[in-house]
């Protein structure tokens, strides 16, 4: 809860802050970062900012809570990005959330929720590595199938085998990330058991089940950093299935927890098309909520900036129905090209349509299409190295560099927040 400002001098400790996050913002605008080259004008530095056309109470909130974090090291922050194949490949988020975390060093508040992409069929992110046994059928948010199971992950699996296995492991940036508590995201059915080992046997286990809801929570008695499911068959009398969800990692510890999830082809409607997605945004309470979809809407030829609108008013309600105080930020989409040949325009209509629901629902826009450069941007990131020859999506450079652009631009909103603050308290 924000406290009113006191008439007391400005703290030491705010203004060194106000000043390391200022030189940091400038050091990663600089030309020393090797990819961004002020002589091949990408990207467009002078747009790099959360624009907040309209009330910015909402905002305002989430960079108190930031407040907390950074300056006194206590509280988590939530934040859920949503979105379509730029999202599930977790190349763009996870730098950004490495660089967020890395701003809170010494805070370890989990990974947050993930699914294991391949037991579906699909890419999933190089950070974390599912290995299973079993056959395991998909379901998700883009097809027209039966999605009563889905949530927040905008994918289910389900299995008929009575009894099977799921390891996760993590690598790269995320090794040596521990959790002390998994809650286990999956169908209403008490005819299958959720269970979990450990290889150190020092390690006390103990979980609980909510046949209703469909979560079973595991408690570690210690951080641990690889985790092991057993998902076994109780009722043999039944011809039964599992459907597993989604894996929410965490703990207690301080810091600043990052939910990616994308869908491969998602749009606003696929979204919408996930009847336990309040639900599921309830499990992680988020402090803001980032939707990075339109891009496939805009793909689409019978796009409608109308009907568009309509499902991002739908999209904000559901997130206000679960924290009236979350912040949400509109993503505008990348310029892209249908079959490599074709621009497509609507991504401008796209934006317009985001500034319009910024001003009428007070939520904050980074305007990632005008920081590109605008229409056929894309073919000039591609000659850098930064796109890949569809003209869709990036290579692993081009979604670092939105990464960085997208820390230093929420950085710079909190380093006007702070300095805000400490003129308020100095008066």
């Amino acid at each position: 809860m924000r406290t009113e400002p006191s008439a007391t001098p400005v703290p030491r400790l705010i203004v060194s802050c106000i000043t390391l996050l200022c030189t940091g913002i400038m050091v990663a605008q600089s030309s020393s970062d090797p990819l961004i080259v002020p002589d091949n004008a990408l990207p467009d530095l002078s747009r790099n900012a959360i624009l907040l056309p309209g009330d910015h109470r909402t905002w305002d909130g989430f960079n108190t809570k930031l407040d907390s974090l950074f300056l006194e090291g206590t509280g988590q922050v939530n934040i859920v990005q949503l979105g379509g194949s730029h999202v599930q490949a977790d190349a763009w988020t996870a730098r950004l959330r490495d660089r967020l975390q890395r701003t809170a060093p010494g805070t370890r508040a989990g990974r947050g929720l993930i699914f294991p992409y391949n037991m579906a069929g699909s890419n999933n992110p190089y950070w974390y590595l599912p290995t299973y046994t079993g056959t395991w059928s998909a379901v998700k948010n883009t097809q027209r199938a039966d999605s009563t199971q889905l949530g927040l992950a905008g994918y289910t699996i389900t299995t008929r085998d009575p009894d099977t296995r799921l390891d996760i492991c993590f690598r790269g940036s995320y090794e040596g990330h521990p959790f002390t508590r998994a809650t286990v995201l999956h169908g209403a059915d008490s005819s299958f058991r959720v269970s979990a080992w450990c290889a150190d046997t020092g390690v006390i286990i103990l979980w609980n089940t909510d046949v209703t809801l469909g979560r079973t929570t595991i408690g570690f008695s210690r951080a641990i950093d690889t985790l092991h499911l057993r998902f076994e068959q109780v009722d043999t009398l039944a011809e039964r299935s599992f459907t597993l969800r989604g894996i929410i990692l965490g703990g207690e510890e301080p810091g600043i927890i990052y939910h990616a999830l994308g869908v491969n082809g998602a749009s606003t409607r696929s979204w919408l098309a996930c009847p336990r997605l309040e639900e599921d945004l309830s499990l992680v309470t988020p402090d803001l909520v980032v939707f990075s979809i339109g891009i496939n809407d805009a793909h689409d030829p019978n796009f409608s900036a109308e009907r568009y609108e309509r499902n991002y008013d739908a999209l904000i309600g559901k997130v206000r129905k679960v924290n009236p105080d979350a912040a949400v930020l509109l993503v505008t989409n990348s310029d892209s090209y249908r079959k490599r040949r074709y621009p497509v325009r609507n991504a401008e209509a796209v934006r317009r349509t985001m500034l319009r629901l910024a001003e009428k629902h007070g939520c904050g826009v980074w305007d990632l299409y005008g920081v590109m450069g605008g229409q056929g941007s894309i073919r000039r990131w591609k000659r850098q190295g930064l796109a890949r020859p569809d003209l869709v999506h990036f290579t692993r450079d081009g979604y670092t560099l939105i990464g960085d652009l997208m820390f230093t631009a929420i950085m710079k909103s909190y380093g006007e927040h702070l300095t805000s603050t400490a003129l308020t308290n100095g008066r």
